[in-house]
């Protein structure tokens, strides 16, 4: 199991959108000197709570900060974007992290984007698949030509600059219906669960593995699951302090509820109809009790992991330590304490690969 961080950029009292910048800059380098192994940026448009309209160009400002740690997307929404600019843009960010990057893929989720872009939402998934595979004919084809329902491209000439790792970066998916699911598994490629209860997460699990199978794949770790995370020296401590920070991070799902109740979510988004109400309605005690959230002392979350490892197959655990306004220093603290206190007491229990420190380099 691989650990990666989940950047959901939000504003900080007191704090310039300039500085925020570099303060999320500064925890990505906090993560590579912990060890982490990804470090993943949010990608949202016109949106006050969650100024990231360009995940790549925080790539490419991280690239020149860092060594190690890939640096990716979660995710890129294909539908917003021409795929021929989309696939060289990742191109060149393949070329200044050095072949460190990783591309997270969807389809979008926010009513009120497609709207912005003037996009029919309900038209979304074609638009997806449409733009994966002229990405893919870019990347690996010297001369690709496509004509679509959505996208067009006739590429004469080899990619510039070509990519780093062939045949392309790794695409990592984000996948809560069964078609997303299926259609990932035919490929083989990771699939992602946001904030999904264990019993959903073995559901999908189970489901993924017969298509991988099926397709002709030998079983393998597939899935990677967010959990936001706080840590404090006490339970007690952590879950007061948290307390208003991951609350206000968790509307998000009020919000996504309130697009189904007003019918915003079209049919092909039924999955999120349902799941959105029902998480909502979770109370911050129920939260940590049925360890949808990681907060508490370095032994009670890795009690966490370990049970999560115990009931799935996690190829890689994503932590979302920002939670909501809460400040730059704290979440720094909480990250070197997960991976001072918490990944070590993991490994024990379960022998998973723990990410070492620089300074243990």
């Amino acid at each position: 199991m691989e650990i990666a961080i989940w950047d959901p950029i939000a504003p900080r009292e007191g704090v310039s959108h300039s500085e925020l910048y570099r303060q999320h800059l500064g925890e990505v380098m906090v993560a590579e000197e912990c060890g982490f192994q990804h470090y993943w940026f949010i990608e949202h448009h016109l949106t006050p709570h969650c100024p990231m309209p360009s995940p790549n160009l925080m790539i490419a400002a991280a690239a020149r900060r860092t060594t190690r740690i890939r640096l990716g997307t979660m995710v890129n929404v294909l539908p917003y974007r021409n795929p021929l600019l989309l696939a060289e843009e990742l191109a060149v960010l393949d070329n200044l992290t050095d072949g460190r990057l990783d591309v997270g893929i969807g389809r979008g989720l926010k009513p009120t984007e497609f709207q912005t872009f003037g996009m029919p939402m309900d038209e979304s998934r074609e638009m997806f698949l449409e733009a994966v595979e002229v990405m893919l004919g870019i990347w690996r084809e010297e001369t690709f030509a496509f004509k679509g329902k959505y996208f067009s491209v006739d590429k004469q000439t080899p990619l510039a600059p070509p990519l780093v790792q062939r045949p392309h970066p790794p695409l990592y998916v984000s996948a809560q219906t069964k078609e997303s699911l299926r259609w990932a598994a035919k490929r083989d490629l990771p699939f992602g669960q946001i904030d999904s209860k264990i019993p959903d997460c073995k559901r999908d699990q189970a489901f993924y593995r017969e298509v991988q199978a099926a397709s002709g794949y030998a079983p393998a770790p597939r899935l990677f699951l967010t959990r936001e995370v706080y840590l404090a020296e006490s339970g007690e401590e952590a879950r007061r302090e948290a307390l208003p920070y991951l609350m206000a991070y968790w509307d998000l799902w009020g919000r996504y509820a309130q697009f189904a109740r007003e019918g915003r979510l079209p049919d092909s988004y039924d999955a999120w109809r349902q799941r959105a109400p029902e998480l909502c309605a979770m109370t911050y005690e129920e939260l940590i009790a049925e360890n949808m959230v990681f907060v508490g002392s370095p032994e009670r979350v890795a009690a966490q992991i370990v049970e999560h490892q115990r009931e799935l197959d996690v190829a890689v655990l994503v932590c979302v330590f920002q939670l909501g306004p809460l400040s730059h220093d704290r979440v720094v603290r909480s990250m070197r304490l997960f991976a001072d206190a918490v990944l070590p007491r993991v490994a024990a229990a379960n022998q998973i690969s723990v990410p070492k420190r620089e300074s243990q380099q």
